[in-house]
C-alpha cells in the first residue's frame, strides 16, 4: 500500500518533468508483442485499450513518438533528444500487428515499428517458442520426460506448475541449446511426448500478417525490419546458420517491400543471445541499427547494434515511470546513493 502510494506520488511529480530534467538525452524505446481488443487467452497480450489509454496520454503531453529516421539522425548525426520523446516496436508479424496494433497508433497518427519474422509471414513456420505453449495448452499428459536437443533429460510436471509457468520453464532451458534443428525437435520429441497432433497449418491464434499488409503498413507511415527468417536464437547457431538467417530475412524483406531495411531486432534480445560474430555479420549485410531486449533507455554515442528496449508493461504506473525517466532516475540513485534501494519505489 505504501509503496503503491510512493509510485503514485513519484508519477505526479514526473508530470512536472524534473525527472526529465535530472536525466536528460535518454529515450524510452518499447517493445509489443500481442494486442488484442476485448478478453484473450492469449499470454502476455495487451489489451487495445491499454494500449490506447498510453498513446492518449502522450498525445495530450505534445509528446513525440519516433519513427527510425528519426532516432538514427539522434545516433548518427548528434540530432538532440527531445525532452519528451518515446518509440515503439512490436515484434515477429502477427495478424493482431497489423489489425489492432497498428490502427491503434493510426488512430494517433503515430508510426510503429514492425519486426517481422520472414518465415512466418512467407507461412513456412511458426515461432517454437509460441509451439511450446500450444503443445502444453493442448496436452492431456500431466507428466511427461523428454530429451532436450543436447540429450539432456528434462522433466515437464503440469500438476504442479501452471502451462504459463512450465512453458516459460521449457523456452528458458531451449534458449541455451543448440537451436539449428529445433523445428525438428518440437515435432519429433515435444509435440510426440506430450501426445498432441503436430498442427498441419498455423493455429489461427498465430497466424501472421501478409506481405500485403506489411506493404500497407509501411505506406501507412510505419517501418517495418526483419526479425530472421525463424525465430531461432543466433547465438547457438553455427557460423552458416546465422549469415542464412541475417541475410536470408534481409533479402525477403527487401523483396516484398521494395526498399532497404536496414534495422534489426535480435530473436529474445538477452546480451547472451547474440554475440560479436553477429554484429559483424549484420553490419557486412548493410544493416546500420539493431535492438536487444535490455531494459534501458537509448542514449546518444552508444553501440547502434545494442539499442535497449523496454517491454511495454500492462500496468500505468510502470508505463508513466519508464516514459517520465523516473526509471532512469531510479537506476542512478540505486547505484550511486548510499541511501538503502528499498528507499525508493523499484520497478
Amino acid at each position: 500500500m505504501v509503496k503503491s502510494v510512493l509510485v503514485k506520488l513519484a508519477n505526479l511529480l514526473g508530470e512536472t518533468g524534473l525527472y526529465r530534467f535530472l536525466c536528460p538525452e535518454r529515450l524510452p524505446v518499447f517493445m509489443l508483442h500481442r494486442v488484442m481488443e476485448g478478453k484473450s487467452d492469449l499470454a502476455g497480450a495487451l489489451p487495445a485499450d491499454t494500449l490506447r489509454s498510453y498513446l492518449d496520454y502522450l498525445a495530450s503531453r505534445d509528446y513525440h513518438v519516433l519513427s527510425m529516421d528519426d532516432l538514427w539522425r539522434v545516433l548518427d548525426e548528434g540530432d538532440e533528444i527531445p525532452s519528451k520523446s518515446v518509440m515503439f516496436t512490436i515484434d515477429d508479424g502477427f495478424y493482431d500487428h497489423h489489425d489492432v496494433a497498428a490502427s491503434v497508433f493510426d488512430e494517433f497518427r503515430f508510426p510503429l515499428n514492425f519486426f517481422v519474422i520472414t518465415g512466418l509471414l512467407d507461412r513456412e513456420l511458426w515461432p517454437w517458442d509460441d509451439q511450446i505453449t500450444y503443445a502444453l495448452h493442448h496436452t492431456g499428459i500431466r507428466h511427461a520426460d523428454i530429451r532436450l536437443p543436447s540429450g539432456e533429460m528434462y522433466s515437464v510436471n503440469l500438476s504442479a506448475d501452471t502451462v504459463r509457468q512450465k512453458a516459460r520453464e521449457v523456452r528458458n532451458a531451449l534458449k541455451s541449446e543448440h537451436q539449428e534443428h529445433i523445428y525438428d525437435w518440437l515435432r519429433t520429441e515435444l509435440y510426440k511426448k506430450l501426445g498432441v497432433e503436430f498442427p498441419t497449418d498455423i493455429p489461427p491464434e498465430y497466424r501472421p500478417m501478409s506481405w500485403d499488409e506489411a506493404r500497407s503498413l509501411r505506406a501507412r507511415g510505419h517501418g517495418v525490419y526483419p526479425h530472421t527468417c525463424s525465430h531461432r536464437i543466433l547465438a547457438t547457431l553455427s557460423t552458416q546458420e546465422k549469415h542464412h538467417e541475417i541475410n536470408e530475412s534481409l533479402r525477403r524483406t527487401k523483396s516484398e517491400l521494395g526498399y532497404l531495411p536496414d534495422v534489426f531486432a535480435y530473436p529474445t534480445g538477452r546480451l547472451s543471445d547474440y554475440d560479436s560474430v553477429d554484429i559483424e555479420e549484420l553490419k557486412k549485410a548493410g544493416f546500420k541499427m539493431a535492438f536487444n531486449t535490455v531494459s534501458d533507455y537509448v542514449r546518444r554515442g552508444q553501440d547502434h547494434y545494442e539499442l535497449a528496449r523496454f517491454s511495454l508493461p500492462g500496468n500505468t504506473d510502470k508505463f508513466l515511470q519508464i516514459v517520465n525517466r523516473f526509471e532512469a532516475l531510479n537506476d542512478w540513485r540505486t547505484h550511486h546513493s548510499p541511501l538503502p534501494v528499498s528507499s525508493f519505489p523499484s520497478r
